[in-house]
């Protein structure tokens, strides 16, 4: 794309006539990425300036540099915001793909995997071609594309909407996280509806407060046309303000919700029951995943859905077939009549969703295996010890992407939340710990392993190496896929 026609796009109020109208190839904020042609945009974070690689950009052959701070170098143009500013120029790059999608975005502390994933089923089952952007990477129906992050940066974000479109998608449902909407990567992007999975205590150890964690998603409801709020979540009435007259609720407990699960009962089989009403119709739902979790997780869904045209009827139907989803309450049974759940529950409002949901459809003990990851908030960690504790029989405590901080050192602080120590047991070892969960449980229990999910790597000292804890638990207990249900 010619660089004018990109600056007319980015809508940035950029004029043509300040560099050549040079070929575009590239939109970076990374210097190290620059070749002929691209536009280099310095953006400045917590511990560097990306105005310093201004002059290296150019002399790469950037046709266009972009910037906050006054810089006397030809073929510089000064912003606002340069953060703005990458996800307006990208946006224009791939030329405004968002527009040819119905474009869904999906917030919340825990949920926003499942939900994603669950809103291309309904979505598919209906008859409209989905895409799916998330922690599970990129997804057109052509094949996943692993990802990094759980909202790439803009310029691969709207490669993605645009690969989306092309392949035919009507619709894309994308998880938006609290980082990119703080770093402004989707900013531009017109989404048709904002969803909300809930609030709990994540990430802090960026926000540093729940406060600062929650103003950043409700940007998302502020970007888009309309919203859908969990109205049991104790920040319901912000995200409906800031959504305004286009919002609607779904929940399981509140009876001012437009869309509602009623009667939720186990199923008998492992997952739930429940019904179904959107205000003026009724729907018998049964679901494969256990508890409120898998309630608030298909609702949600099924009500986005139904926002965006899908009628009741289908929504219910395509509920009824929910597929797994890669590390969210992924079940697995032993030989010997064990139930193994790996769940990337990795907060203490989602380790104890899940743990509620097995006790709800379990009668046997609950071994629950898990760690904290390194680097991260430690503020949690006892919180998560002492939920674990609190919910299941025994705890075996275990290393969880250390990184540069020692494991047993994080073992400790997990620990410090956990009164009764009777029934707790500590090894670093992750799948030494998968092993002695195993030994410990009998026909009938449930051995949950939490924290992980659907990752494939454990990562300490600055080396990854290849961990996954559902292949773990096949290989120990000498099991194929064929046993996993």
């Amino acid at each position: 794309m010619k660089l004018s026609e990109l600056l007319v796009l980015s809508e940035l109020g950029i004029s043509a006539d300040v560099v050549a109208d040079a070929e575009i190839t590239l939109v970076t904020e990374e210097s190290d990425s620059v070749v002929p042609g691209s536009i280099f945009v310095c953006v400045n974070g917590k511990n560097y300036n990306g105005h310093l690689k201004a002059f290296e950009a150019a002399a790469k052959g950037a046709s266009l540099v972009v910037g906050e701070e006054d810089l006397n170098m030809p073929g510089y143009v000064r912003v606002p915001d340069a953060r703005k500013a990458v996800c307006a120029l990208s946006r224009a790059f791939f030329g405004r793909p968002d527009r040819r999608l119905k474009l869904i975005g999906i917030t919340g502390t825990n949920g926003k995997t499942t939900t994603a994933e669950y809103i291309r089923h309904i979505m598919m089952f209906a008859g409209k071609k989905c895409g799916v952007i998330g922690t599970l990477g990129w997804d057109c129906g052509d094949g996943r594309v692993p990802s990094e992050r759980t909202t790439p940066d803009s310029f691969t974000f709207f490669s993605e909407l645009k690969k989306t479109a092309d392949s035919g998608c009507e619709v894309c449902a994308a998880e938006v996280s609290s980082q990119a909407l703080d770093q402004c990567r989707v900013d531009c992007a017109e989404f048709d509806l904002a969803v909300l999975t809930n609030i709990g205590h994540d990430h802090l150890d960026y926000h540093k407060t729940v406060r600062d964690y929650a103003d950043a998603k409700k940007k998302l409801f502020s970007i888009a046309r309309a919203g859908l709020v969990n109205a049991d979540d104790a920040y319901r009435d912000e995200f409906t303000a800031a959504a305004g007259k286009g919002c609607r609720l779904y929940g399981a407990g509140a009876n001012l919700a437009d869309y509602s699960a009623r009667n939720i009962k186990p199923d008998g089989r492992g997952g739930t029951s429940f019904i179904l009403f959107d205000g003026s119709r009724l729907e018998r739902v049964t679901v494969s995943a256990p508890g409120k979790i898998g309630v608030y997780n298909s609702l949600c869904a099924a009500s986005a859905c139904m926002m965006s045209g899908i009628d009741i009827g289908t929504a219910a139907a395509a509920l009824c077939r929910l597929p797994s989803v890669n590390g969210r309450s992924e079940m697995i049974m032993s030989p010997e009549g064990i139930r193994v759940c790996v769940d990337f529950a990795h907060t203490p409002e989602a380790m104890g969703a899940v743990l509620s949901a097995l006790r709800e459809s379990t009668g046997g003990k609950i071994i629950t295996v898990f760690g904290c990851g390194g680097d991260r908030d430690a503020t949690k960690r006892p919180v998560m010890g002492r939920t674990a504790a609190s919910m299941s029989d025994s705890v075996i405590l275990t290393s969880d992407n250390p990184r540069s901080e020692e494991p047993e050192k994080i073992i400790s602080d997990i620990a410090a939340g956990i009164k009764n120590k009777t029934f707790l047991f500590k090894e670093p070892d992750r799948r030494r710990a998968i092993e002695l969960a195993l030994k410990k449980a009998s026909c009938g229990d449930t051995v949950l392993i939490a924290g992980k999910g659907h990752e494939t790597t454990q990562t300490a000292n600055g080396i990854s190496v290849h961990f996954s804890d559902a292949e773990a638990v096949k290989d120990i207990l000498h099991i194929n896929n064929s046993d996993v249900f």
